[in-house]
């Protein structure tokens, strides 16, 4: 054998392509290895060197582009010395898109109407180097409308830093933060909700399992607030078996809880509560893990936390497994394994455990699969015909992993090996021989764990036979990152941060016979993250208001520095996308492609271990069964990556003795270090008593991205504090009862006066008929180390966000605090939305104005109105995204093939139309529909008309016939269809039309998705007859002409159900009749409306089962959308386009396929109506309330973004908006106002609500700390 070439068989752009090149002994002296890769038969990538015989080396190709498009790429490589070709061979090699990471963190997870969202996002190389490139950033709502968007950002070092400010009525929900980089786009989520920080936390600890020999089931409950003190309260102890069956019955208990508190569920209780019920009555064996729910109540608030745990049976008291064993069996080498005890608590054994023995029984045998029982073995090696099992005893170390490894004997075919400890026992059986005609083996091995990249870690290779030197590869991310050639039996590696998340470590020679031997290992690499930045506080404990100083070192000077420190109560609500060691971790193995393992068993398959393509004239083994998934599944347990979260600016020092300043987010600082590698920034305490936690990460140049290890925490505390218990928003003019909470942790008790500021806008409610009563003070004494609450009742008369401020005197200490409370108008809600399009296209005019007005009614609740206007060039386009997944090959029967065909002619129809398509899209598409179209053939009859099963049906149908007829005509523009079957296909229904212009079925339709279109003859004739009109040239005008005269005479007469009305309509609209606009006027005053979508309900969709309409409402919408483009009323066809858009499902379709059809067909057409070859569009809006013009700015670039601006009040709303420019735009306004309420039912007749709610109150006059409420639902 000459030469022996390995390749990785995937490859990725950005990254270089590297091949490994062994000479042997009998080549030639000197080789030139030429490679190239190809994509679709053109040469990429290609390289060439010169290598020595008998050495090992690597060959570089250049990298690939990151912009490389996925196509068929081939690896070839060559060989040649004295002007001859030696050796040539090729493979395919696998296209892996993903090339770059992207981390998108925020500063929180969760945020308030009105704050900021700050985010940064940090692009980096597989290597963790930065990446720097322009990227695009845009933020969408939770019903994925752009909301605002930064195109091409170049950030410093591939770091962009942005600020997103909230609206202060923003809709609710999950909003995503989407980065596109390379043509790839990458999501983050964060939440927008109304809510109060919680100010304590609760855990619970329990075991992760529970031995069946316990009666009770226990675990430690901790409360504490965020600065660390212990919460005083109630704990509610729910219990349950948790089972996959029934509804379990559970046990609660409540019990007092100071800071920490123990907690037992007593395991036979519940089995006896559910014996009735479970399945395994008499089984004793019989276990179900059991889940333990806590809920904490504070005292002072009655605030509630809750946190759960489940803990899950076990036979035995101790835990024993295989962590690792060779999986084929090398005879004449060692066995290895790592064996791992524990407790099944999971905590580590005691000393005394300890000092019980693991007993190793192995079983070898020189038969193939030879299942014996290991009762009968004595403690010693016995020869049994061809078993030999040899007993071995170990201790246990203190971490509880224990290294085995023995010899296998040479004649070895399977292999049992038993480990026991006390009562525990467990077992694994290695049943395959690795592949060796010579039966020459070679083992590579580590006893090193939690390899880190830049320690060195040692190997050892063992061998049968004597081995003169060997080379080894590393690949990692299925890329060669370091080679060499050994003679010695142990060598050591040094990791760097580019092997991680794992490295295959891959070593082979070729023996005296030419054959391949080798071994391959697969490693866990950890990147060292945290060497090259470190933050700290300059103290751990502060108190309001200090200053402080926080240090960062780093490693290298000039590197950009991201810090973020929030409150720890924001991470009790959500964990941030914080950049930590684990996101970068789990980031890294998203590379690796192999989620399964194949069992090893021959030299081949070592290759295919490490993916790497190999080409020798050696001899390599290949084993039959590679393809036999056996052994090992590991699959990625790490899912997600949590949610994103951020606040407030500068701190406030107007008054330092009282506390205004309350952010959720205190820091959020880009920095860079000059040629220095430390920062110290010097800040200020914000006023909360809570702790605070830093995070930082680091981009250099050289050394790439570097996280902290954990959170830097500062404690901001003092002895003496209030605090006020204020809910997220109330009511203008409803009572109020403000809560005070005073906490005391200094070492006296303390009498306190509470001083309420009074303010103009609340006032305080007297409860005592008492003359001289200071209602805005009163004193309370609170005991040392606790808390109490002093309530004031208040009324609030002004809206916004109302300051209140509280101070507490003692003759110890003191505190004052200013906090806002938002206060909301009372009445009921109302919206009202009018959208006016501004259409500049073609050779229109240059300029187009409308005035829109609006009166607020006479029972406005003032304070409560608010008006925005918003205006967007493209509502359709993003909302539409994801429609090639519909394109699909068409089969089956006469109608299944229709159904698969169509949507191919409307997908391609909208993507055409609004400039989207792209040419793999539309080839694939192509190629499905010629298929289709050959297809359908084979189900036209001879009479020309076509049937679900073509001429074994007794008729055609003429609806089917129709449905075939309008794809066809439709799908002209794309491939070639014969005018003749058309034509034949029409004749033939055309005899199917009555006298009186009515048309009808002959045949049957069998499947139940295109039946809509066949309830009755009306409106079959106006299917029909809307088939027959996409004919050019006005054929058939007389079968048109009279079908047009019996849908008018329906009409006239009155169509009663909505469905045939729009078909009706649709028909009517496209034969241009003069019926037709009253028709659509009809129908449109039969519609629903629910805030700015309009849409139909038919009698049979109220019992859908699905959160998605039925398919009938949908085609429904979408003729009635058809029939508006058709009489060119596009500004009343919105609010249906806008209804349809939301029903699409996550795959871009519909409820059905027949829906699916004329949905697509209808906002193509829409798009087509709407969509301007180039926008760049200035709109201008004045009002009366307005000083100057409001005005925006739209064009190609911002034509999918929905701008929004609020606008003052006035009565009566006058606006004017005027447009100028080309291209197309949809303004709205919108006007928000609430009304006060009334006790009329709040229901309308047609719309019924989902349930019945009524609340009375039973008040014991006697008993004045109680209330009764009873509340009933139906």
């Amino acid at each position: 054998p000459s030469f022996l070439v390995a390749a990785p068989w995937s490859i990725r752009p950005g990254a270089n392509v590297t091949l490994g090149v062994a000479l042997l002994p009998e080549s030639p002296a000197q080789v030139s290895v030429r490679a190239e890769v190809t994509r679709d038969n053109e040469t990429v990538l290609s390289g060439e060197m010169v290598f020595e015989r008998d050495s090992f080396g690597t060959l570089v190709l250049p990298v690939l582009p990151l912009n490389s498009a996925s196509g068929n790429y081939e690896l070839l490589v060559e060989g040649h010395a004295y002007g001859q070709r030696i050796f040539s061979n090729r493979t395919s090699l696998t296209y892996l898109s993903k090339s770059i990471s992207v981390f998108i963190q925020t500063d929180k997870s969760m945020y308030k109407p009105g704050q900021a969202v700050k985010f940064r996002v940090v692009t980096v190389y597989p290597d963790l180097k930065a990446y720097k490139a322009p990227l695009n950033v845009f933020i969408r709502d939770p019903q994925k409308t752009l909301i605002q968007q930064w195109l091409m950002e170049e950030g410093d070092l591939g770091i962009v830093s942005k600020e997103f400010q909230l609206s202060v009525n923003p809709p609710l929900g999950d909003w995503s933060i989407e980065v596109e980089v390379n043509g790839q786009v990458h999501y983050q989520r964060f939440n927008v909700m109304e809510y109060v920080l919680p100010t304590f936390d609760v855990t619970i600890k329990t075991p992760l399992y529970y031995s069946l020999r316990e009666e009770d089931v226990s675990g430690v409950v901790t409360a504490k607030y965020t600065y660390g003190k212990p919460v005083k309260g109630t704990v509610t102890v729910t219990c349950l078996s948790v089972s996959y069956w029934t509804n379990k019955r559970n046990i609660t208990t409540t019990m007092e809880i100071n800071g920490s508190v123990n907690v037992t569920c007593n395991r036979l209780t519940l089995q006896n509560l559910n014996a009735d019920q479970s399945w395994h009555q008499n089984d004793e064996d019989h276990a179900e893990p059991i889940e333990i729910i806590v809920v904490v109540t504070e005292l002072l608030t009655g605030i509630s936390q809750n946190s759960s745990s489940t803990i899950f049976p076990q036979q035995s008291d101790y835990f024993i497994e295989f962590l690792d064993y060779s999986r084929v069996i090398k005879p004449s080498l060692n066995f290895t394994a790592a064996l791992k005890v524990t407790h099944s608590g999971s905590n580590q054994l005691t000393a005394e455990e300890r000092q019980n023995l693991v007993t190793i029984t192995a079983q070898q045998s020189n038969m193939s699969f030879h299942h014996s029982s290991l009762s009968h073995l004595e403690n010693e090696a016995t020869e049994e015909g061809n078993l030999t099992v040899h007993v071995w005893n170990y201790t246990v170390p203190q971490n509880g992993i224990i290294d085995i490894e023995f010899p296998i004997l040479a004649d070895t075919k399977t292999l049992t090996v038993q480990a026991e400890f006390l009562s525990s026992k467990t077992d694994i059986g290695v049943y395959k021989v690795f592949t060796s005609p010579s039966q020459t083996y070679l083992q590579i091995k580590t006893k090193s764990q939690d390899i880190k990249a830049g320690k060195p870690f040692e190997l050892s290779i063992a061998s049968n036979k004597p081995v003169r030197k060997f080379h080894y590869l590393v690949l990692s991310k299925e890329q060669i990152v370091d080679f060499s050639t050994k003679a010695a039996k142990k060598f050591t590696l040094t990791p760097q941060n580019s092997w991680a998340p794992s490295a295959c470590i891959l070593v082979f020679y070729i023996d005296e016979l030419g054959a391949v031997v080798n071994d391959a290992l697969t490693v866990p690499i950890q990147p060292v993250l945290d060497d090259k930045i470190k933050i700290s506080w300059s103290k751990d404990n502060v108190k309001p208001s200090d200053k402080v100083s926080l240090k960062i070192t780093t490693t290298e000077p000039g590197s950009l520095i991201g810090l973020v420190a929030v409150d720890k109560s924001t991470k009790i609500l959500g964990e941030s996308s914080d950049i930590t060691a684990h996101s970068v971790f789990h980031e890294l193995n998203l590379y690796s492609t192999e989620e399964y393992f194949p069992l090893v068993r021959s030299s081949f398959g070592v290759f295919q271990k490490c993916n790497l393509w190999v080409s020798t004239d050696a001899i390599l083994e290949e084993d039959e069964e590679h393809f036999l998934y056996d052994g090992m599944i590991h699959l990625d347990d790490d899912f997600g990556r949590g949610m994103p979260v951020s606040k407030n600016g500068p701190p406030d020092f107007s008054n330092v003795y009282v506390k205004t300043h309350f952010p959720e987010t205190w820091l959020w600082i880009d920095t860079k270090t000059r040629s220095e590698t430390d920062t110290t920034i010097e800040v200020t305490v914000p006023d909360s008593i809570t702790t605070w936690l830093a995070n930082a990460f680091v981009m250099s140049e050289n050394t790439g991205l570097g996280v902290t290890s954990a959170p830097v925490e500062l404690k901001a505390f003092q002895p003496f504090f209030i605090f006020l218990n204020l809910p997220y928003s109330v009511v203008r003019g409803e009572e109020f009862i403000l809560e005070v909470n005073i906490f005391n942790y200094l070492k006296e008790d303390a009498e306190v006066m509470v001083i309420l500021d009074m303010s103009d806008a609340f006032e305080i409610i007297l409860t005592t008929n008492e003359i001289n009563a200071t209602e805005n003070q009163q004193s309370v004494s609170v005991p040392s180390e606790d808390g109490k609450t002093v309530q004031f009742p208040i009324r609030l008369k002004e809206l916004g966000q109302i300051p209140i401020k509280v101070t507490a005197i003692s003759s110890a200490a003191s505190d004052a605090v200013i906090q806002k409370v938002l206060v909301k108008a009372e009445g009921l809600e109302q919206t009202y939305s009018q959208t006016v399009l501004l259409d500049l296209t073609g050779n229109k005019l240059q300029a187009v104005s409308e005035t829109l007005d609006f009166i607020f009614p006479s029972d406005v609740v003032s304070g409560s109105e608010r008006v925005q206007v918003t205006a967007v060039g493209d509502l359709l386009g993003p909302s539409i995204n994801g429609l090639s997944s519909l394109i699909k090959m068409p089969y089956g029967c006469g109608e299944q093939n229709m159904i698969n065909f169509a949507p191919n002619v409307y997908v391609l129809q909208y993507l055409t139309k609004t400039r989207q398509l792209r040419e793999d899209i539309r080839s694939k598409a192509v190629s499905f529909m010629r298929k289709g179209y050959q297809r359908q053939l084979l189900f036209q009859r001879e009479d020309g008309s076509f049937s679900a099963f073509g001429n074994a049906d007794p008729s055609g149908s003429t609806w089917l016939s129709a449905f075939v007829l309008r794809c066809f005509l439709q799908a002209r523009p794309f491939i070639d269809i014969d005018q003749d079957v058309l034509m034949d296909t029409a004749k033939w229904i055309i005899r199917h039309q009555k006298l009186n212009g009515e048309f009808r079925e002959p045949g049957k339709v069998l499947n139940s998705d295109l039946r809509g279109g066949t309830r009755n003859p009306v409106t079959l004739t106006a299917y029909i007859m809307s088939s027959l009109i996409e004919f050019p040239d006005k054929q058939h005008a007389y079968a048109i002409k009279s079908a047009t005269n019996f849908l008018e005479d329906e009409f006239e007469g009155g169509i009663s159900d909505n469905y045939t009305l729009a078909l009706v309509t649709y028909a009517l609209s496209r034969a241009k009749s003069t019926t037709a606009k009253e028709a659509l006027t009809m129908l449109n005053q039969r519609a629903e409306h629910q805030g700015e979508f309009h849409f139909w309900v038919t009698p049979t969709s109220e019992t859908s089962d699905s959160w998605q309409p039925w398919a009938v409402d949908i085609e429904l919408a979408a003729y009635a959308l058809l029939s508006h483009c058709h009489q060119d009323r596009l500004a009343e066809g919105i609010p249906i386009m806008k209804w349809l858009i939301r029903q699409r499902n996550h795959l871009g379709g519909f409820s059905s396929t027949q829906d699916t059809v004329v949905a697509l067909q209808a906002l193509s057409m829409f798009a087509t109506l709407t969509t301007a070859s180039k926008t760049e569009m200035y709109v201008t809006v004045t009002a009366s309330s307005l000083k100057t013009p409001e005005t925006f700015s739209v064009d190609t670039g911002n034509r999918f973004l929905l701008q929004t601006k609020e606008i003052a009040p006035a009565q009566p709303m006058v606006m004017t908006v005027t447009a100028e420019g080309t291209g197309f735009a949809l303004f709205q306004l919108n006007v928000f106002y609430n009304v006060r309420h009334t006790n009329q039912r709040l229901r309308s007749v047609q719309k019924q609500e989902a349930f019945d709610l009524s609340v009375d109150i039973k008040d014991d006059r006697d008993d004045k700390n109680h209330l009764t409420l009873n509340v009933c639902t139906r």
